[in-house]
């Protein structure tokens, strides 16, 4: 009876042991993002992003020989932020919270994160404001709102009005943008920029995301009669403004969006050629690889293509943002810093010193150690041709040099960048 007590003992031991090496075994990180709701189309881009960069990291053995699991949480807005970034912190314990393209989501889950001592990493929100708390523990990975507004007036006021033989004190540009703290800051950095060129602004309109019509902001922008609007949106509402444009025969000499719906394929499969022509500054994931260093070339090259073997479609700029922060986090830091120990991960990310060139979407990799802003994160521009999105700009990732200024009619687009 006793050898069968002790037998019994030790196999139970043994069970325990081995289940607590297993779960020791795991790297669990924290994924907070719109996967349902008005905003789910990008965040399941991004998502799909986390999980490739998951993938990879996983079949080359983990960090340290452990295994990257993803605990990912749907948050449709900012209301269910804060108590989606509790329960990870709370209840299974993660150290490291990876999100959320939103920034209303951002800055409410980021100051949870913060609250506990727990790292935040925002691979893609751009609102200003994320990153002017003096918070610790929060690293991102973009470029702020205003600078992303500020390079698609600068592109405006450099590039497509002397193109179209505009002078700038004659040129007459419309600023179109959804009302969240991510649309107001990149609507703001483009007035800036405007106003100190000398430029004429003769419309400036906002709207809910939420909105399921916009004809009256379209009749407005027929009336006061832009060469060039900069808009920036969100997906549904970037195709539903530009839907009832054509409707309405709104004809402009040049659109620039800032991301959002502007580069992703959605906004090509819903318009067709109509899509054809116009600008997009933001981050590219078709942009002329020959920029990249080679390391990050080959990644480049590998991430579109089990992109497209994972998911059967091709990857958007918001997938390419998320793969690269999670690749980075995984591949550099968490090995660096041993774990997931946020005093560690911290440390880590700011001794990261990455030159332009060696991520998949061209960025460098610095942190300012005041802000938790990276440093060497810029937007390019591109041009929807042939319902393809191609970047032309900088010029060394950029795919061609054919460019058509000015946008073409309605049903005229088919030949745009030919």
């Amino acid at each position: 009876m006793k050898k069968v007590r002790k037998l019994l003992l030790n196999t139970v031991c043994a069970a325990l042991l081995a289940a607590g090496a297993s779960a020791h075994a795991d790297i669990k990180i924290g994924v907070v993002l719109p996967l349902t709701g008005p905003l789910a189309s990008l965040g399941n881009d991004v998502n799909r992003g986390f999980e490739l960069a998951r993938d990879l990291v996983n079949e080359k053995g983990g960090v340290a020989g452990e295994k990257i699991v993803l605990l990912t949480t749907d948050v449709p807005g900012s209301n269910e932020a804060a108590s989606q970034a509790m329960r990870l912190i709370n209840r299974d314990g993660v150290k490291v919270l990876v999100g959320s393209y939103a920034s209303s989501i951002s800055f409410a889950a980021s100051q949870v994160a913060e609250r506990n001592g727990v790292i935040y990493v925002e691979q893609g929100a751009v609102a200003d404001d994320i990153t002017r708390r003096g918070f610790k523990n929060l690293f991102r990975f973009i470029y702020p709102a205003s600078e992303l507004g500020k390079g698609s007036a600068q592109y405006a006021t450099d590039v497509i009005l002397p193109k179209l033989g505009v002078p700038l004190e004659k040129a007459r540009v419309a600023i179109l943008n959804e009302d969240s703290s991510y649309g107001a800051a990149v609507a703001d950095g483009a007035r800036k920029w405007l106003k100190e060129k000398g430029v004429q602004i003769v419309d400036e309109s906002s709207y809910s995301y939420k909105t399921t019509d916009l004809s009256s902001l379209v009749q407005r922008l027929k009336s006061s009669n832009p060469d060039v609007i900069v808009a920036c949106s969100y997906t549904p509402d970037g195709i539903l403004f530009w839907r009832q444009a054509r409707e309405a025969n709104l004809n402009v000499k040049a659109m620039i969006g800032n991301g959002g719906a502007h580069n992703i394929p959605d906004f090509a499969e819903a318009l067709g050629d109509d899509a054809n022509g116009v600008f997009n500054a933001g981050t590219s994931a078709y942009f002329n690889d020959s920029g990249l260093t080679p390391e990050a070339a080959a990644l480049f090259k590998v991430f579109h293509e089990r992109y497209e073997q994972k998911f059967g479609r091709k990857p958007s700029a918001h997938s390419a943002m998320g793969f690269n922060a999670m690749w980075v986090l995984l591949s550099d830091v968490l090995p660096a810093a041993g774990g997931v120990d946020p005093d560690k991960v911290r440390q880590a990310f700011l001794a990261l010193d990455k030159p332009v060139g060696s991520t998949i979407v061209g960025w460098g990799v610095k942190f300012d150690p005041k802000t938790g802003e990276n440093t060497r994160a810029f937007p390019m521009v591109d041009q929807w041709q042939g319902r393809q999105i191609r970047t032309i700009w900088p010029t060394e990732f950029g795919v061609t040099d054919k460019i058509t200024y000015p946008l073409p009619a309605w049903g005229q687009r088919q030949n745009v960048g030919q």
